[in-house]
């Protein structure tokens, strides 16, 4: 349990640095959309890292109300249970979250303005 709550206070931490990244890079470059450039940010973060950080950007991205999709290789690494069990936990947690949101009609996704 204490291994899970150290990678929750990890997902926490990463969203704040992201969205700290995202307000300073939207200002900087006169972004016309902080959400454009927190969900730029997240997908290369995906694209670029391991295993295990796609998992903790996917945490990140359910906290804060942004869609994203993780890779079918992605899930079926989290679902062998090759990256333990935390990851697993906070993989299904995150998935069920995007799921909760994307059924319910009322939900308020960050969506980026392509």
């Amino acid at each position: 349990m204490e291994r899970l709550m150290d990678l929750l206070q990890e997902v926490r931490q990463f969203s704040r640095q992201l969205q700290r990244c995202a307000r300073e890079s939207a200002r900087a470059t006169n972004t016309p959309s902080y959400v454009d450039t927190l969900h730029a940010l997240l997908d290369s973060r995906m694209q670029c890292d391991d295993a295990r950080m796609r998992i903790v950007c996917y945490a990140c991205a359910a906290e804060l109300g942004l869609p994203m999709e993780l890779e079918a290789e992605h899930c079926r690494q989290v679902m062998s249970g090759s990256l333990g069990f935390p990851l697993r936990v906070l993989f299904w947690a995150a998935h069920r979250r995007m799921q909760s949101a994307r059924r319910s009609h009322g939900s308020t996704w960050l969506m980026p303005h392509n």
